[in-house]
C-alpha cells in the first residue's frame, strides 16, 4: 500500500493481533482488499458501513472474545446488524461464546472460507479466535476481512442459537462443532 512506513499497522485487543488503521488512508491503495470487499458486498446483496483487515503474522497471534461495537453502541447497532468474514490462510476456530452461560461453539474457517452472523449473535455472544497452545503453534499467518451493515431480516430476534446465524459458504470440515461450558481463559501467555 505503500503506507507502511505511516504506521498502517497497529496492535489490537491486547496486543494480541494487528489491524490495518481505518484512520490512515490506505483502502485506495489495496485493489486486493477492495476485490475482496465488492465480492462479499455482491454476493450478500449489501453495502459496507465498515471493514476490517486483521492480520495474525503466525499461529500464536488470537483474538480475545469480544462484542463488536453494534452489540454495545446503540448509534452503531442502528447501522451495523450483520458482519460477514472471510478467512485467508492457516486454518483457525471462529470461537463464539455465551456471554451468560459460556458454552461455547467453535466454527473452523479453512483457508476461503466465509462466515457471518447477525446482531442478536453478536450481543448474546461473544466471538473470538483463540489462543493455540505453544506445541500446536506455527509460522503460518493468516488474515481476516470483515465488511459490516445493516441488513434487513426476517429472522425473530428472540433466536440466540449460533446455529441459524453462523454459516460457512465454502467448505465443509470434518471437524465438528464442539460445545463446552468451561470457561476460556488465555492459559497460554
Amino acid at each position: 500500500t505503500g503506507k507502511e512506513d505511516d504506521g498502517l499497522w497497529k496492535l489490537w485487543h491486547g496486543d494480541t493481533h494487528l489491524i490495518a488503521d481505518d484512520h490512515i488512508d490506505w483502502k485506495d491503495s489495496c485493489p486486493t482488499f477492495n476485490m475482496v470487499v465488492e465480492k462479499i458486498k455482491k454476493y450478500f446483496k449489501m453495502s459496507a458501513t465498515a471493514t476490517r483487515f486483521n492480520w495474525y503474522r503466525d499461529s500464536s497471534e488470537w483474538k480475545p472474545y469480544h462484542h463488536d461495537a453494534a452489540a454495545v453502541k446503540p448509534h452503531i447497532a442502528k447501522i451495523q446488524n450483520l458482519t460477514i468474514g472471510v478467512s485467508f490462510g492457516a486454518e483457525r476456530d471462529a470461537s463464539f461464546q455465551h456471554a451468560k452461560n459460556r458454552a461455547v461453539v467453535n466454527v473452523p474457517l479453512p483457508n476461503g472460507t466465509t462466515y457471518g452472523f447477525m446482531n442478536q449473535v453478536n450481543v448474546d455472544w461473544r466471538h473470538g479466535i483463540p489462543q493455540l497452545p505453544p506445541e500446536q503453534q506455527n509460522d503460518k499467518g493468516r488474515i481476516s476481512i470483515i465488511v459490516r451493515r445493516w441488513k434487513s431480516t426476517r429472522l425473530n430476534s428472540s433466536h440466540t442459537v449460533i446455529s441459524y446465524a453462523v454459516f460457512c459458504l465454502k467448505k465443509k470440515t470434518k471437524k465438528k462443532q464442539t460445545t463446552t461450558k468451561k470457561k476460556h481463559k488465555n492459559k497460554y501467555k
